[in-house]
């Protein structure tokens, strides 16, 4: 039996599969249907956009955007899609991954929209244990076993090589462990991660061999993304306190691990960070925040879920952490990592969620939260990036807010606090390394590094897609950065590349273009009149 895996993507509080990168859960799916003994036939909802047909005899399409954000390429899977594709394939359907259990996010705010009815079975738990049962003759809807865990994780790396994005451009979202560690008290009330309980954690020779297999493959890029909090990895005192005390050695022992096993790897980045943690256990966070500058690569972000700064709506919505913890969290963070790296970037900043739309809040919350990064930018700390968002309501009841002070509010950030951030983090004339040109929009490219949160980087003139470049900054917008391919090469370089030089412009871009080629920087002088500013545009270009 041939089955056929399609990538609609994931986009959850702690796990992403969305280009690009591959989430874990397609990889298990994988490996159980291999460890079943049985072929499978993997396509992406991209693949299938542009025309790839659907094989097999059954199909296990995971996805669930259950906070979905803003994607540069690959949306996941609409609802519109998926009806199109499970009305037309003949054989069986099954859903797996969280719109299984919540629907389809069609954006911020909005309640997820159930489609189980198009399938024949809707898998609340995991994929890919019910598809390896199904092979087997069985039905059941159960998760997987620590030993399936580690097997299929193997068994599925080596789906990595047919994703479109394979080598050089994928990152593998790399699993720790599953749940909340405040399962207790039933967790952040928009969240979906208290719902699997006591965090289940994954022994780190298991993460390390997935790493290694993945690293055999081909696989450059590595996040540990996958989990509520890095720092509670092997975490003391889970199920007996809300805050756990972290375990320095077992971090070291698997970054360590990892980077022994990929040695040369091109990313290894982490994501969520409880606030509260490394609040309350400042000497132990910072032993782990230098193992993460030491073995990681630079442009690194912790998401810190602070959510809000207003404590009446942290009460009703049992949310992670004070205002007070999440500024210390910042702090030591900063303190470690904000120097800048090999590739251009800090090798390790914080970031905040901000959400909107939970139990509690009032115009004043606005203001409050307005006033805790005003007081972040006031001590001169650095954050990567502010993510404000209409929470998903999928545990709650959906709370109305005000849409003018949303929209203000999210204005005043980007001017106030996200450009002038943006101009710390990256000042200008920076040199970023390997950005990934991904898509032209109008006679602009837009590109990333790739790795976790990455900056969007414009050149304004069309450049060719799919490869990297160097990039020199030269301006800043709210969310993202322009600059110019580095060095640019002024005997090739378009007409639109060159009027964008510093101090060139439109009529010494002309002179330039019909006095080429240069063999030096002393000809093209002589094209130039005598305001020319040579010694600042000598530093952005090249004659080979």
């Amino acid at each position: 039996m041939q089955i056929t895996i399609l990538d609609g993507y994931v986009d959850e509080p702690s796990c992403l599969g969305v280009p690009p990168y591959i989430s874990p859960y397609v990889r298990y799916a994988a490996g159980a249907v291999r460890d079943a003994g049985h072929e499978y036939q993997y396509l992406t909802i991209d693949q299938w956009r542009k025309g790839k047909n659907i094989e097999g005899d059954t199909l296990l399409i995971i996805t669930g955007a259950v906070v979905p954000g803003r994607y540069l390429r690959g949306m996941p899977i609409s609802f519109k899609e998926f009806s199109k594709i499970t009305s037309s394939f003949k054989g069986v359907k099954i859903l797996g991954g969280a719109a299984a259990t919540y629907g389809i996010g069609e954006g911020g705010g909005k309640k997820p929209r159930k489609w189980n009815e198009l399938v024949d079975y809707s898998v609340k738990n995991d994929a890919d244990a019910f598809i390896f049962d199904y092979l087997n003759g069985e039905i059941s809807d159960r998760r997987r076993s620590v030993g399936e865990w580690k097997r299929w994780s193997i068994l599925g790396a080596e789906i990595a090589k047919v994703h479109p994005d394979f080598p050089d451009v994928l990152i593998a979202e790399v699993e720790t462990y599953r749940g909340c560690i405040r399962y207790f008290t039933g967790g952040c009330s928009f969240c979906m991660e208290p719902i699997f309980g006591k965090p289940l954690m994954r022994e780190t020779l298991d993460i390390i061999e997935e790493v290694k297999v993945l690293y055999s493959v081909g696989v450059r890029n590595f996040r540990l993304g996958c989990q509520s909090c890095f720092y509670s990895y092997g975490a003391s005192g889970i199920g007996k306190r809300e805050v756990p005390e972290p375990n320095v050695d077992a971090i070291k022992k698997l970054l360590e691990g990892i980077k022994r096993n990929a040695p040369e790897l091109k990313v290894l980045h982490i994501d969520n960070v409880n606030p509260a943690v490394v609040a309350e256990y400042p000497d132990k966070s910072m032993k782990i925040t230098e193992l993460i500058k030491q073995y990681c690569t630079s442009g690194n972000t912790a998401a810190l879920g602070m959510e809000t700064a207003d404590l009446e709506v942290i009460k009703r919505s049992n949310l992670n952490a004070t205002p007070d913890q999440v500024m210390e969290a910042i702090k030591i963070i900063n303190e470690v990592g904000k120097d800048r790296g090999e590739n251009g970037m800090p090798y390790f900043l914080p970031g905040l969620n901000i959400l909107y739309g939970l139990p509690g809040e009032s115009t004043e919350t606005y203001s409050k939260n307005y006033n805790f990064l005003k007081e972040v930018m006031d001590a001169g700390l650095l954050l990567r990036r502010i993510n404000i968002r209409q929470v998903v309501p999928i545990r709650f009841q959906k709370v109305k807010i005000n849409r003018k002070k949303f929209v203000d509010f999210k204005k005043a950030v980007n001017e106030r606090v996200n450009r002038p951030m943006l101009m710390k983090i990256v000042p200008y004339g920076t040199i970023l390394r390997d950005v990934f040109l991904e898509i032209n929009k109008g006679n602009s490219t837009f590109g990333r590094q790739i790795g976790t949160y990455p900056l969007l980087v414009g050149l304004p003139y069309k450049e060719c897609v799919g490869k990297f470049v160097d990039v020199k900054i030269k301006g800043y917008g709210y969310r993202s950065i322009t600059g110019l391919e580095y060095p640019l090469r002024v005997n090739y370089a378009s007409m639109n590349a060159i009027e964008n030089l510093p101090h060139i412009g439109r009529k010494r871009a002309i002179r330039i273009m019909s006095g080429r080629p240069f063999k030096n920087f002393e000809e093209l002088i002589k094209k130039m009149d005598e305001n020319f500013k040579k010694e600042e545009v000598a530093e952005w270009i090249s004659f080979k």
